[in-house]
């Protein structure tokens, strides 16, 4: 990650960062609330960047399988179940010496009962977070957590 604290906009500080949660190669600039509307007329009038909303965020993460907290993962889940294993370093996994490490290691260790995955559905619509997911024989196995269009499978 990296990030500016040593910026300013108007006299006030502001934070440039490029740790965004899309996959997407671009910025994330923290600016004082009470700058906020006067800081976007400015990007937009100087054609520095344009307005998207939280669905083109959504379709970004989504094809990247990147996690929204609080949709996708919370603080129920463990990493080995919300599939982030890869987000903890080797050593770490081994040695552990963080919080909630033990449910780590048993969940490695042991697996798990549920678990975060992703999959392609059949057909134009989208499934939307909170559908239940059932399989052939009629159980019910999941439910969405995040769900939506995709523009690079074109459906």
């Amino acid at each position: 990650m990296y990030a500016d604290f040593n910026r300013k906009y108007r006299s006030k500080p502001i934070i440039v960062s490029r740790c965004g949660y899309t996959g997407e190669d671009g910025f994330e600039v923290s600016v004082p609330h009470t700058e906020i509307e006067q800081f976007m007329d400015d990007l937009l009038n100087h054609n520095i960047g344009e307005l998207v909303g939280l669905g083109a965020r959504d379709s970004l993460r989504l094809e990247a399988g990147l996690c929204l907290y609080g949709h996708d993962i919370n603080d129920t889940l463990s990493p080995i179940e919300g599939a982030l294993a890869w987000t903890i370093s080797k050593r770490r996994r081994e040695q552990g010496g963080f919080l909630g490490y033990s449910v780590v290691k048993k969940h490695m260790e042991e697996g798990v009962a549920k678990k975060r995955v992703g999959f392609v559905a059949e057909g134009k619509l989208p499934v939307r977070e909170g559908s239940e997911i059932f399989n052939k024989k009629g159980e019910k196995v999941g439910i969405v957590t995040s769900g939506g269009p995709s523009p690079c499978l074109k459906n």
